[in-house]
């Protein structure tokens, strides 16, 4: 089984350059299931109902999310009537929404986890701790996991810590792929999947903004950079007879 992986999806340039070319990407990768970070759809901050079903329509399975999941206020209202959204599972509020979401492929039960790091998160719980209580009772034949941290030693500790228990564990948050992706034990990792957002940006932000805020102290709204894109994620190559991870290849996609 293929499992593709696409990283934080960033304002509207993001997300019209996914939905426009996600069909090719599962085709060129032989993409059996995919899941796409959306926690920055909305503007670069947060997601609404309406982002989350144009990325379903597009041909996504599941929607994972981060610190920002909660943003726009009205997702509140709306998450739960979004099946396929999964929010962090140590981020308040607790009751809104699914922090795991199992779904069925090619016979086989597909469970998608999302987790904040602990360091420079407000995050409820410790990731590891709660990881744990996730798993039992968990019934699935894949575990992907998308642990949405800023740290790069809290996601390596993580992953090695739950290789044996966990198909994949994939970063996101930071915005800038990682060239480490690795196989654990038969579980997928990678530090940092990257952004699905503006190339000619700060992580997705105008230049000049960040610029004003940082060297001339200037209160600034957050405005996504517009433009050029840059597609980022991975690919998970899944073994259909032990359900473990044999390859993990990166992908970015730059402008021409």
């Amino acid at each position: 089984m293929n499992i593709l992986f696409l990283g934080d999806v960033v304002a509207r340039s993001g997300r019209e350059a996914v939905i426009a070319d996600l069909p090719a990407l599962q085709k060129e990768y032989a993409a059996d299931f995919t899941v796409i970070n959306g926690e920055n759809a909305a503007h670069g901050k947060g997601i609404t109902k309406k982002i989350y079903n144009q990325l379903i329509e597009a041909g996504a399975d599941v929607i994972t999310l981060g610190n920002h999941a909660f943003s726009k206020r009205e997702i509140l209202q709306d998450i739960n009537s979004c099946p396929a959204m999964v929010r962090p599972a140590n981020m308040e509020p607790l009751h809104a929404g699914s922090s795991c979401v199992i779904k069925e492929c090619k016979g086989k039960r597909i469970a998608v986890i999302n987790i904040l790091g602990s360091a420079f998160m407000n995050s409820t719980g410790h990731p590891i701790l709660v990881m744990e209580e996730l798993l039992k009772g968990l019934e699935a034949d894949i575990i992907l996991v998308d642990l949405h941290a800023e740290a790069s030693s809290e996601k390596i500790l993580f992953a090695r810590y739950f290789s044996e228990k966990v198909t994949a564990v994939l970063g996101t948050h930071t915005h800038v792929q990682t060239a480490d992706e690795t196989i654990i034990n038969g579980c997928a990792f990678i530090t940092d999947t990257g952004m699905c957002g503006p190339y000619d940006s700060v992580l997705g932000r105008d230049t000049g903004e960040v610029l004003a805020r940082l060297l001339n102290d200037m209160s600034t709204y957050y405005k996504p950079a517009t433009g050029r894109v840059v597609i980022c994620g991975c690919l998970i190559e899944i073994d259909d007879e032990t359900n473990r991870a044999v390859r993990i290849t990166r992908i970015q996609k730059r402008p021409e």
